[in-house]
C-alpha cells in the first residue's frame, strides 16, 4: 500500500495510522465522511481537494519541455498543490505546499509529523555519471507564499531543484530559496553576500513577484564533471573538469527532481507558529531541459 496516496480510501472507509491499510470506518457513517475525513487527507487540518498524478503532469506540461516527467512514486497530490497560470501570452507554472504534503510511505514518517513537506516532480530518464544536462528556467516568489513570514524553526528555506540517487546519501547539485539569503545553486549563492561572496542580482525574498531566469549545466564526475551558472543571461560560475560527486558517494545514476522540498529530521514539529493552511509556493515559467 506504500504506493497509494492520501486521500485514497474509499467512502466508508479509512486509513489505518499503522500499516497504511485502508480498513472500514466503524466510527463514523459514509454520509458524514466528507466531514471527518478531512483531518486524514491533510493531516494538519485545512482542505485537500483530491488531484490525479496524470492531472498534476498534465497542468505541468504546459510549461516544463524538453523530457518526459513524473510525480515520486508514493506522491500525495492536493488541489493546491499544482496550479497552471494563464496571463496573456504567458503560462505560469505554482507549485505550493502545506504541513502534512510529501511522500505516503512508512520511511517518510516525519511529513505526517510536520516535520517536512514537498511535492515535486521528476524526469522520467535517469542522469549518468559523466553525461550532462542543461536546465533553465524563470521563478518567482510572490506575495502568497506565506513562508516569507515565518523564518524560526527551520522553516526558512526549500530546494526547488535537486539532483539526488536512489540512496541515502545528499543530492550533489541543488538550487535552493532561503528567507535570508535568496536564490543559491551549487552552494553558491544568486544574490551579494559577504560570506559567500556571490554576484548580485536584482532578487531578494523580500522582493516578491520579481521574475529570476536561471540556467544550469552539469556534469556529475568524480574527476572531470563541470558546472556552469547563469543568472538573467549573465554568466556567473563556471568551473570545467571539477569533481561533482562527493568521494563517498559510489551510485552512478541520479534523478533530476524538481517543485518545493523542504524540512530536516531536527526540526520542530508541527511548530505552533505555523497555521495549518500556511504554505510555501514559487512560480516557473520557460522550463526546460536537455541533454548536452
Amino acid at each position: 500500500m506504500s504506493g497509494l496516496v492520501w486521500a485514497s480510501c474509499p467512502e466508508g472507509y479509512e486509513e489505518n495510522d499503522r500499516t497504511g491499510e485502508c480498513v472500514k470506518d466503524r466510527t463514523s457513517s459514509s454520509k458524514n465522511k466528507s466531514t471527518t475525513r478531512k483531518g486524514k487527507w491533510h493531516p494538519y487540518g485545512g482542505t485537500c481537494e483530491d488531484l490525479t498524478s496524470r492531472e498534476a503532469i498534465s497542468l505541468a506540461s504546459n510549461v516544463i519541455s524538453g523530457g518526459r516527467f513524473r510525480l515520486n512514486k508514493g506522491a500525495s497530490i492536493c488541489k493546491h498543490n499544482v496550479e497552471l497560470i494563464e496571463t496573456n501570452s504567458e503560462k505560469i507554472l505554482k507549485i505550493s505546499t502545506r504541513l502534512g504534503d510529501g511522500i505516503r510511505s512508512s520511511g517518510w514518517s516525519d511529513i505526517k509529523k510536520g516535520n517536512r513537506r514537498r511535492f515535486e516532480f521528476m524526469f522520467d530518464h535517469i542522469i549518468q555519471s559523466n553525461t550532462a544536462f542543461r536546465l533553465g528556467y524563470s521563478i518567482r516568489i510572490t506575495q502568497d507564499n506565506t513562508f516569507l513570514r515565518v523564518p524560526e524553526n527551520h522553516y526558512y528555506w526549500y530546494w526547488v531543484t535537486q539532483l539526488k540517487s536512489d540512496s541515502g546519501d545528499a543530492p550533489i547539485m541543488v538550487v535552493s530559496v532561503d528567507r535570508f539569503n535568496g536564490i543559491s545553486a551549487f552552494d553558491y549563492l544568486i544574490q551579494d553576500s559577504s560570506e559567500f561572496g556571490a554576484v548580485k542580482t536584482e532578487y531578494t525574498p523580500e522582493i516578491v513577484g520579481k521574475w529570476v531566469k536561471i540556467a544550469i549545466e552539469f556534469k556529475p564526475s568524480h574527476k572531470n564533471g563541470f558546472r556552469r551558472l547563469w543568472v538573467n543571461d549573465q554568466l556567473v560560475l563556471e568551473e570545467n573538469n571539477v569533481q561533482t560527486i562527493y568521494d563517498s558517494a559510489t551510485d552512478n545514476d541520479y534523478n533530476l527532481k524538481f517543485g518545493i522540498y523542504q524540512g530536516t529530521h531536527s526540526g520542530s514539529k508541527n511548530p505552533s507558529s505555523i497555521r495549518n493552511d500556511d504554505q510555501q509556493s514559487i512560480q516557473f515559467k520557460d522550463f526546460d531541459f536537455k541533454r548536452i
